[in-house]
């Protein structure tokens, strides 16, 4: 009769201990373009500029990365994913937003009025699997055309 309680007890604790583990992913981060623009990829760990007011050269947004973690103690694994798919994508510069927690992400007055022309939203997605997410806009500098070479004889 012993043995068996000590089954039971083993069981019980095991089973208890089975419902409240939490499993902790590893950060990924996702691309998604959100305009026709191209730009050529760039070096994994190029200088990217990370910014917080709108730059001084012409510019166009052209992309949304997301990164996901199982725990906020992962802020710098998630910012480095971020800034790696960033160059990935030949973005120049990226607006990082702050890290949030939860299910479901209201993007509503989170993208700065200087990123998003005219207040118009980016899609936006969740990862239940995951207690935080961060995201950042991707952008590129607009570039001056080149100038035609000129015709032999003209």
């Amino acid at each position: 009769m012993r043995a068996a309680g000590c089954w039971l007890l083993v069981l019980g604790v095991n089973l208890v201990a089975g419902c409240g583990l939490v499993r902790l992913y590893p950060p990924v981060a996702f691309v998604e373009r959100t305009a026709p623009i191209y730009p050529d990829a760039r070096p994994p760990n190029c200088k990217l500029r990370v910014l917080d007011a709108p730059p001084s050269e012409p510019y166009e947004v052209f992309a949304q990365v997301v990164s996901y973690g199982g725990s906020a103690e992962m802020a710098e694994k998630m910012q480095a994913l971020i800034k790696a798919n960033a160059c990935e994508v030949g973005a120049d510069a990226i607006v990082l937003l702050p890290m949030q927690g939860g299910t479901h992400i209201n993007t509503d007055d989170v993208y700065p009025d200087w990123v998003l022309e005219q207040s118009e939203r980016l899609p936006h997605w969740t990862d239940k699997r995951y207690a935080v997410s961060q995201r950042a806009v991707a952008l590129v500098f607009k570039r001056e055309a080149a100038a035609e070479p000129k015709k032999p004889g003209l």
